[in-house]
């Protein structure tokens, strides 16, 4: 009998405390909202870096190199200009809404996978970062702890399939500061790796950010120097004053420029020639 009651106390109190350990696992709205008091949202930020996308043809031993000056102004207005030795341009997200002029012309209304990686510069309250990471296929109904390269992680999102990459937010647990996000955008995965968080007054910015497509490095963005300011006009935003400026000169590039996105996994050429 005394057997018996060991027994049956025993199991009671491991499920008691795998129950307490599950409630030690913030939902994702909370943990996001912990994420946003970590890195804090600024009047704005102005950053200076330095973008090589790799070239897939030669073995990624030779890349193209591009600078950049972003500005970000909250909440949820981003603006990018680009300049290299061969093309110059900017890309203007503003409350959800996106275009992007290279040399005079409009080429895209959509913001292209591999620039993902700013939704988490970009939207910093919980409320309008948790919309977009469901917008880049993330479930956000489910978060757990994993191990990221010896690092304890919260993680947003869930595998649908065992050993297969999936949409996720990895979050360092000690730190609260994003370490990885993968999103899903047309059918494949794109990976961004974010190191070197440094911080400004109480705001946080990585310094470093990797860019993977199909588990292979496709660009590395290297941030010089960021600065807070609130000196940034809200006419570099205007998107309706931006399509009248640069109209889209060719009725067929936006569906070119999609068809593209969706074989960019087959045709990572045509799609790098965006940036080139």
């Amino acid at each position: 009998m005394k057997i018996r009651f060991r027994l049956v106390f025993f199991i009671l109190f491991f499920i008691l405390m795998s129950d307490v350990g599950q409630a030690f696992v913030p939902q994702a709205p909370h943990l996001l909202y912990l994420v946003i008091e970590k890195i804090k949202q600024p009047v704005g930020i102005k950053a200076y870096q330095t973008k090589m996308v790799l070239n897939y043809e030669d073995t990624q031993t030779s890349y193209t190199e591009l600078e950049e000056t972003l500005y970000f102004r909250y909440p949820n207005q981003f603006r990018s200009e680009i300049t290299s030795d061969s093309i110059a341009g900017f890309s203007v997200e503003s409350d959800f809404e996106f275009i992007k002029v290279l040399d005079g012309v409009t080429v895209s209304q959509d913001k292209s996978p591999v620039d993902l990686y700013t939704d988490i510069l970009l939207y910093r309250d919980h409320e309008s970062l948790i919309s977009q990471l469901i917008i880049a296929g993330i479930d956000t109904t489910k978060v757990s702890f994993q191990r990221y390269n010896d690092i304890i992680c919260y993680v947003i999102g869930r595998s649908f399939e065992k050993n297969k990459p999936y949409a996720g937010l990895w979050i360092e647990k000690d730190t609260f500061l994003p370490k990885k996000y993968v999103v899903e955008k047309n059918g494949w995965i794109v990976e961004f790796l974010y190191s070197n968080w440094q911080r400004v007054s109480k705001t946080w910015y990585p310094m470093q950010t990797s860019i993977f497509l199909d588990n292979k490095l496709f660009a590395i963005v290297n941030v010089e120097n960021f600065e807070l300011t609130s000196q940034i006009s809200p006419s570099l935003f205007d998107i309706d004053h931006i399509k009248q400026l640069y109209p889209n000169n060719n009725p067929g590039s936006f569906d070119e420029n999609d068809k593209q996105v969706d074989e960019l996994d087959k045709r990572i050429e045509e799609f790098k020639k965006l940036y080139e």
